[in-house]
């Protein structure tokens, strides 16, 4: 990913990890068991990312359009 700076401060791309609601942690688990249960190995990556959509929507988006940024944005860079 290309680094901006804007007034020599580096952008980096907004994505809020919401405060979890029952609901969105019900769906995140309901996504994990479902993997365990059905052990669809080549489907893991899609259902893990329907975890991370019901965990952190912003997140979800940045990671399907520039991974990089994504895990740079919650491991630090």
């Amino acid at each position: 990913m290309a680094s901006v700076f804007i007034d020599g401060v580096e952008y980096v791309p907004r994505a809020e990890v919401p405060e979890l609601t029952d609901a969105r942690l019900k769906e995140a688990l309901a996504e994990l068991v479902s993997i365990q249960y059905f052990q669809e190995h080549h489907k893991a990556v899609a259902q893990s990312w329907n975890v991370l959509r019901a965990l952190a929507p912003e997140l979800a988006e940045l990671a399907a359009t520039d991974p990089k940024a994504a895990y740079e944005r919650i491991h630090g860079a």
